[in-house]
């Protein structure tokens, strides 16, 4: 029995070293790939450089309300979080057009 207790804690630490190693993986892809994304690129190439994003919202809808001409043209939004946010609050988002090209990147972040 003391074994098996010994083996549950051991795989409870190894969970969370395993989220914090993919968290910081995942945090440094965003930081270091968001520069990346140029306005034009493909709804494909932002995917391939920034993984899937946490949320896909009208523009506009998570941080706004933006001015109507901020946001005239703009079809959609990708939404990206550190995932150690709030805690680490940084958060990007991609805007798209009609075409699903890249209008603009926005990179948010609280000090």
């Amino acid at each position: 029995m003391k074994r098996f207790g010994c083996l549950i804690i051991g795989g409870i630490v190894l969970a969370v070293a395993a989220w914090f190693v993919w968290a910081f993986l995942r945090d440094r892809q965003l930081y270091t790939h968001i520069d990346g994304i140029k306005t034009g690129a493909s709804e494909t190439d932002v995917v391939h450089e920034l993984g899937r994003p946490k949320r896909v919202e009208k523009c506009g809808e998570f941080w706004g309300p933006f001015p109507k001409e901020e946001l005239e043209g703009c079809k959609q939004e990708y939404f990206y979080a550190s995932p150690f946010a709030p805690l680490l609050a940084q958060y990007y988002v991609v805007w798209f057009d009609a075409n699903d090209r890249v209008k603009s990147v926005h990179s948010y972040s609280s000090p």
